[in-house]
């Protein structure tokens, strides 16, 4: 095999919850069917007006596509896409027309900061439509569920997700006698890997092993998890992020530099040098022979067919877990609309196998573009996105997997293998400061790197200002 990744199988929801082990988040699993296709009028009958709806999310070819297809599954229904802005670290242009009574009918919301809104009440209260409608509580999966879910409320519908795992170049291991189809598993192998694979010319460096920040997609948070750093206490009111296994994790990055990577400026201009002169990604140039990010990136490996990768679990302290966090959007009805019940419609045909298979007709589409665009080798390859509507994600594996590769269906697995079983979710460890714990979390980890201040300076500062903005959340809570 080219990856430890399990072997592909169809996906079954009972196995899937089987295998499974804010304003404050209560724990309430929903999922949705896909609804049946609303009959047209009948000869005679009077025709149905038609509804239209405004949401804001992403924008483009691709977009506009989805929902044109609405009206297969609804006719009485248009939807009027408008691009949205950043929605990953807030989303200031919804904010602003919520409270000024101007925003669209549904939206997509990202997951980061998802808990944070929804308690400001920000988000429509959509329990009592799901409960009366025929959505069954195990067809989503479970972390993503419950990261739209506040006071045992539910106030959006999951759609995408995400996981973080290792690649590793298998030519690369080859050329310094490692074993190219056994990758590392630990930290201590890790950095073992890592001094061999490390290429220099007298101080110049040629190739990267591995770099354990801002390269690829992992943050403090991925190394953090694996040594068993808590977040939030249980109640979501207090910051563990001065917890003594932060500390250590930090001081473990800041020794990963010292020793294998150097300066961490100067590796930050190593990789924007790649890409200003149109290399890509180090890892897509050759320039890393190992990478911690996310699932999505098969995608881009597919269009760099002369790669020759693997996919396993990123590599794990002394005494840890197995473990990564999945992100991603969920899609909200704002509090103003005029149509909550065409609304909600709308919100389970994008979450459900229609909306998804809406996507996925477009993004091969533009993969064939893609292909003619660049004039690459071979047919057209498509990576499929993770829905978070089981049956969906079941559908996509079903229909484009198998014209696929070993590598990518065994990654494929290994990704349902980590949603069933050991990641974290995103909206669910920062709390009702989710916006500044991530800045924050982020610049800690930067200072220390950079050396402006001890990995416990930077995590006893974190822990400060995090803290302090939980309690003003949760006071205006408190006192409304």
């Amino acid at each position: 095999m080219r990856s430890l990744a399990m072997s592909t199988r169809a996906l079954s929801r009972r196995n899937f919850l089987a295998l499974s082990g804010t304003a404050a988040a209560s724990l309430v699993a929903a999922a949705c069917v896909a609804p049946e296709v609303a009959p047209a009028a009948g000869e005679g009958e009077p025709m149905m007006e038609t509804i239209e709806l405004n949401h804001w999310g992403f924008s483009g070819p691709i977009w506009e596509s989805i929902w044109e297809a609405i009206p297969d599954t609804y006719p009485n229904l248009k939807v009027n896409p408008t691009e949205i802005g950043d929605i990953v670290f807030g989303d200031q242009k919804y904010l602003t027309a919520v409270a000024a009574g101007t925003g669209p009918d549904t939206a997509l919301q990202g997951r980061h900061t998802f808990l944070q809104f929804a308690a400001k009440g920000l988000y429509y209260d959509v329990t009592d439509q799901f409960d009366a409608s025929d959505l069954n509580r195990d067809d989503y999966t479970p972390v993503q569920l419950n990261e739209t879910v506040w006071e045992g409320k539910i106030y959006g519908l999951p759609w995408d997700t995400d996981v973080r795992f290792l690649y590793w170049n298998r030519d690369h291991f080859a050329e310094v006698g490692l074993d190219p189809d056994q990758p590392p598993t630990t930290w201590a192998e890790l950095e073992e890997y890592t001094d061999k694979l490390n290429i220099r010319d007298g101080d110049e460096v040629v190739r990267y092993g591995f770099v354990p920040y801002l390269y690829g997609n992992s943050w403090m948070w991925l190394w953090a998890f694996q040594a068993g750093a808590p977040s939030l206490s249980d109640d979501k009111r207090t910051v563990l992020c001065d917890d003594q296994i932060w500390i250590d994790t930090l001081q473990w990055l800041v020794d990963f530099y010292d020793n294998y990577v150097g300066d961490f400026e100067s590796a930050n201009s190593f990789q924007q040098g790649l890409q200003s002169a149109g290399l890509g990604l180090p890892f897509v140039a050759g320039k890393t022979s190992m990478s911690a990010t996310g699932s999505w990136h098969v995608g881009d490996l597919l269009r760099s067919p002369g790669v020759d990768y693997g996919t396993a679990p990123a590599p794990i302290p002394a005494g840890g877990m197995k473990s990564t966090w999945s992100c991603g959007f969920s899609i909200i009805m704002a509090p103003g609309s005029e149509h909550p019940e065409e609304a909600f419609q709308v919100m389970r045909w994008f979450t459900g196998t229609p909306g998804w298979d809406a996507l996925a007709t477009a993004d091969v589409a533009e993969a064939k573009r893609t292909w003619e665009r660049e004039q690459l080798e071979g047919d057209p390859k498509f990576w499929p996105r993770l829905a978070c509507y089981l049956p969906a994600l079941e559908h996509l594996e079903k229909t484009y997997l198998p014209e696929l590769g070993e590598i990518e269906n065994s990654t494929w697995a290994l990704s349902l293998d980590a949603l069933r079983n050991w990641t974290h979710g995103c909206g669910s460890v920062m709390g009702l400061a989710a916006l500044q714990y991530w800045v924050e979390m982020d610049n800690a980890a930067r200072n220390a790197l950079s050396k402006q201040m001890t990995p416990e300076e930077a995590m006893l500062n974190c822990k400060t200002l995090v803290q302090e903005a939980t309690d003003q959340a949760w006071e205006s809570i408190d006192n409304a």
